[in-house]
């Protein structure tokens, strides 16, 4: 049974989707049920796949009161987050659980409330104790959960999240003008996607694109698309008062995947500031659409974008300005990142993730 609840999300969303594409007609479930647990109101999105109802909310005390009757109803549960059923697990039953990041653990000083960060701890002492096995999406969400909780390497995956085909097919410049004329943006703009939580440092990427453009260094404007966090720490008030001014456009949500490409492929860059991330799956997006990416040499990031990205030291404004002025004037620098980004994004698919999971519930599954 995957735990599916969160399936319309972002990124642990993104994942969910991921991974059932990758699912598609692979022979271990005909030997074994594929179940999706999910609320009633995202019962269509089990598309044929066995249902357990769940409607429970995440992070819930309904959602810990909730579990025994899911868990005695599979074999395997995975859970795609560390919000582990906190109650016995019935004999027979297996956990495999997926560990994105520790962030609210890592930043609990910084960015996040006591009462946040004591729910982590918990939960993550708990995954490390009661997990049969830990799909980590990149090395370094494992060393994490080595250094911080002790987990024992042997019991720890490595698994890549994937990219979607879709990015690396080409849209017409016809259909894409259209889409940037339905967001009202001009042609040439640097891009930032992704939640604007505090750790994503996109403070400084409105600061530094500020002081540049006032300086007359760069003339691209700067669209930033993602949700605002719920509150943010002091300091943080160019991104809890962003709005679209000044060249900048502030987009909440795209309207589809399709659209999102579309900005992909027009921006002169993505740009990618943050103090750390588990995976970075907007850095892969970016590249497999065909533009080049500016990131941070932070936590995975480097793992994951390989030799494809121009890496910043996320702390200086002074990394950050330098990139995007080269990548505002050198033509030939930018094709060189966009075609290395290409090639890196190949390496990362859904199939093989999808297929290196399945693998982990056999193991499960045949072990005593």
């Amino acid at each position: 049974m995957l735990d599916a609840r969160m399936i319309r999300h972002s990124g642990i969303g993104t994942y969910l989707r991921g991974l059932l594409s990758g699912f598609e007609g692979n022979a271990f479930f005909e030997k074994f049920k594929l179940g999706l647990s999910l609320p009633d109101s995202l019962s269509s999105e089990a598309k044929g796949k066995a249902i357990s109802r769940f409607n429970a909310p995440i992070y819930s005390l309904n959602e810990q009161v909730s579990y025994p009757g899911q868990l005695k109803r599979c074999r395997l549960w995975h859970a795609p987050h560390y919000n582990i059923p906190l109650t016995p697990i019935p004999r027979g039953t297996r956990l495999v659980v997926t560990v994105h990041d520790l962030i609210h653990w890592i930043f609990r000083d910084r960015f996040f409330s006591p009462i946040q960060s004591f729910y982590a701890q918990v939960l993550l002492k708990q995954v490390v104790k009661r997990a049969d096995r830990i799909i980590a999406v990149s090395r370094r969400t494992q060393e994490d959960l080595i250094q911080y909780f002790n987990a024992s390497p042997e019991k720890i995956d490595v698994i890549y999240e994937g990219v979607n085909e879709d990015y690396f097919d080409s849209m017409s410049p016809e259909e894409v003008q259209k889409i940037l004329a339905s967001y009202q943006l001009p042609t040439s703009f640097f891009l930032y996607v992704g939640l604007l939580k505090p750790h994503k440092n996109v403070n400084r990427l409105i600061s530094v694109f500020q002081k540049l453009r006032k300086a007359g260094k760069i003339r691209s404007d700067l669209v930033i698309v993602g949700k605002k966090d719920v509150r943010y720490p002091r300091g943080h008030k160019l991104v809890q008062n962003l709005r679209t001014g000044g060249g900048v456009h502030y987009i909440t949500e795209v309207r589809s995947s399709c659209e999102l490409k579309a900005l992909y492929a027009s921006a002169r860059a993505l740009v990618h500031p943050s103090l750390y991330e588990g995976f970075g799956l907007t850095v892969l997006e970016s590249m497999a659409a065909g533009t080049p990416v500016i990131c941070s040499n932070a936590a995975s990031l480097p793992e994951v974008a390989g030799e494809a990205a121009y890496f910043i030291d996320p702390y200086s404004d002074a990394s950050l300005e330098k990139a995007l002025v080269r990548m505002e004037e050198d033509e030939s620098f930018r094709t060189s990142f966009a075609q290395k980004g290409q090639k890196q994004s190949r390496k990362f698919s859904w199939k093989k993730s999808a297929d290196e999971t399945i693998q982990v519930y056999q193991e499960v599954l045949d072990s005593k």
